[in-house]
């Protein structure tokens, strides 16, 4: 039914825009076409707006698609694990309280599940601390310390600060001058702001936010919601 009205639509559309050619063929009224299309537009509200309607959902799926599409490309850092069958990406803010809350929950399941590339969607929304503790955790990688990095800095409890970020990259076994150089990368402020491109194009407006397929679970989640989430994609 929805590619029928949207179907509808289309024809209207091109008959309308191919107006002058018919009459001018067929000596056909062009007033009495367009009385018919007018007509059948008035007697048919609930179906032109359920085309509509429908034409709306299918735009905003295929901007959904071309944003997952384009987050695969960035090379984010993660978990990958080499027999994975599914990739869930996480858009998170090191300030985010609910974002700290779910470390255990991602941590256990990538444990307990061998078939799962988990991806850390850097997304600094919440503080200037929060966008230099995204900087530091990607210049990590360089030194290929992303993993244990970015869980220190999520285990910490209350907010972060520039200090205690340096604080815990040194604890973590960072070499700090080799990290300050690496934050100065210009390819770093490129990828937050392209994942900053993205979070718009999938309408977010806080964290944390998880995409699994094309599908995308806003805020906390618990284990069990989590792996039933899993199975239900493995299964679809």
């Amino acid at each position: 039914m929805k590619n029928k009205n949207l179907n509808i639509i289309t024809l209207l559309s091109a008959l309308m825009l191919l107006l002058p050619s018919l009459c001018k063929s067929h000596e056909i009224k062009e007033d009495t076409i367009k009385k018919i299309i007018q007509q059948f537009i008035v007697n048919n509200p609930d179906l032109i707006q359920s085309s509509l309607d429908n034409h709306k959902i299918n735009l905003e799926k295929q901007k959904i698609q071309k944003a997952i599409n384009a987050l695969k490309i960035i090379k984010n850092p993660g978990v990958f694990q080499k027999n994975a069958n599914i990739t869930i990406y996480e858009f998170f803010d090191y300030n985010c309280g609910y974002c700290k809350s779910v470390l255990k929950v991602v941590l256990e399941t990538l444990a307990e599940d061998k078939k799962l590339n988990f991806v850390f969607v850097e997304y600094p929304i919440l503080s200037q601390d929060s966008y230099i503790a995204s900087i530091a955790a990607l210049a990590s990688k360089k030194q290929g310390l992303y993993n244990d990095f970015h869980s220190s800095l999520m285990s910490l409890k209350g907010r972060i600060s520039e200090k205690e970020i340096y604080k815990i990259a040194k604890k973590t076994g960072l070499n700090l001058e080799q990290l300050k150089i690496d934050m100065k990368n210009p390819e770093i402020k490129n990828q937050l702001l392209q994942n900053r491109e993205i979070a718009k194009l999938l309408n977010l407006n806080g964290t944390p936010a998880f995409i699994i397929g094309d599908i995308i679970y806003p805020g906390a989640i618990n284990k069990n919601n989590l792996k039933t989430i899993i199975k239900n994609f493995r299964e679809s």
